[in-house]
C-alpha cells in the first residue's frame, strides 16, 4: 500500500487524532521490534489504517502506554502491543518485499541497484513476517503473478490491471477478526480499497511513467506518447471521476460494518480522507 488511505485531520477532533496517532505510534514501535530499527521507515497510513480497522473488530479493548518522558520529541502515548499492530506490521513486512521486486523490475539500472541494497533487510523481514502471517504471504504472492500478467498484456482496462492489487486486499481483509455475517462485507470492503490504492497510484505515477516508458493503464487507454495536453487532461478527469466513484462504493461497504471502536477514526478516513486525497493528487497534475 502507498499511503492513500489517511485522514483528513483538520476534520478530527483532538480525541480522535489522539487516539490514530496513538496506533500510528504503536504501530511504529511494533515495526522496530519486530524487524528492527530500519523498518520502522515502512510505517505509513494504510498499515495504520488496517491496524485500526482490526482493532475496531475485535474483541480487545485498546489500551495505551503512559508517555515517553524521557523522549521530549514524543508526546503521544502509543498504543500497546496486540494482535491489531502484529497484523498491520506483517503486512507492511510483506507487502515492501514484494514492492521492493516490482521497483527493481520496473527501474532503470541506477534505482534498480538502489532498491536491491534494501532487499536483504526486506526479505528477511518478509520472512519472519510469513511465519505469523502465512496466508498473507500466499496472497500477495499471487497477486503480484497475477499484476505481472496484467503488465505483460498491456491491458488498456483500469479494471483489469488494478484487479491483482483489489484482489490481494479482498482476501487480507478476510483475515481481519470477522464474524460469519461481515465477511462478504470485508471482502467488497478490502475489494474496494485495492482498487482504490491502485487507480490513486496510477494516476500519482502517470507523469514519471510517461517519462520512464513504464507501463500504466492510463497511458495505454488514452494513448499518452508524450506529454500530450489533451489526452493528459482526458486521463486524469477519467481516473479521477472513477477514485470518486470508487469511495462510493467504500462507503456503502463500510456502512454495513458492525465495529465495535474507533468508529470516529474510521469515519473521518472513508467518508473525508479519500475524498481528499483524491483532490490532492489531481491538484499535483494541475
Amino acid at each position: 500500500m502507498f499511503g492513500y488511505v489517511k485522514p483528513f485531520k483538520p476534520e478530527m477532533k483532538i480525541c480522535e487524532f489522539e487516539a490514530y496517532k496513538s496506533v500510528y505510534c504503536g504501530l511504529c514501535k511494533r515495526l522496530g521490534r519486530s524487524f528492527g530499527p530500519l523498518a520502522r521507515f515502512t510505517l505509513g497510513y494504510d498499515f495504520t489504517f488496517l491496524s485500526i480497522l482490526h482493532l475496531s473488530l475485535s474483541k480487545d479493548k485498546p489500551v495505551t502506554k503512559p508517555y515517553n518522558r524521557i523522549n521530549p520529541f514524543c508526546r503521544t502515548p502509543p498504543l500497546q502491543d496486540c494482535a491489531s499492530l502484529a497484523f498491520g506490521a506483517n503486512v507492511a513486512a510483506i507487502m515492501l518485499y514484494y514492492k521492493l521486486l516490482d521497483n527493481i523490475a520496473d527501474s532503470g539500472p541506477v534505482k534498480s541497484a538502489c532498491w536491491r541494497i534494501l532487499l536483504p533487510f526486506a526479505g528477511a523481514a518478509r520472512k519472519k513476517a510469513a511465519v505469523a502471517l502465512p496466508e498473507a504471504d500466499g496472497i500477495v504472492q499471487k497477486s503480484i503473478e497475477m499484476q505481472s500478467k496484467a503488465e505483460k498484456a498491456k491491458t488498456k482496462s483500469l479494471d483489469e490491471a488494478g484487479e491483482a492489487f483489489a484482489f490481494a486486499m479482498s482476501e487480507i481483509f478476510l483475515l481481519l477478526p470477522e464474524s460469519d455475517t461481515q465477511s462478504r462485507v470485508l471482502s467488497r470492503l478490502g475489494y474496494l480499497i485495492g482498487r482504490y490504492v491502485y487507480v490513486a497510484d496510477a494516476l500519482d505515477d502517470l507523469n514519471d511513467d510517461i517519462k520512464q516508458s513504464s507501463y500504466n493503464p492510463l497511458i495505454e487507454r488514452f494513448g499518452i506518447a508524450s506529454q500530450d495536453a489533451v489526452r493528459m487532461d482526458d486521463a486524469i478527469k477519467y481516473a479521477h471521476e472513477s477514485l470518486y466513484m470508487t469511495i462510493g462504493e467504500i462507503t456503502k461497504a463500510y456502512d454495513l460494518l458492525t465495529i465495535s471502536s474507533y468508529g470516529p477514526v474510521l469515519d473521518n478516513i472513508l467518508y473525508l480522507g479519500l475524498y481528499k486525497c483524491a483532490d490532492e493528487i489531481m491538484r499535483r497534475k494541475e
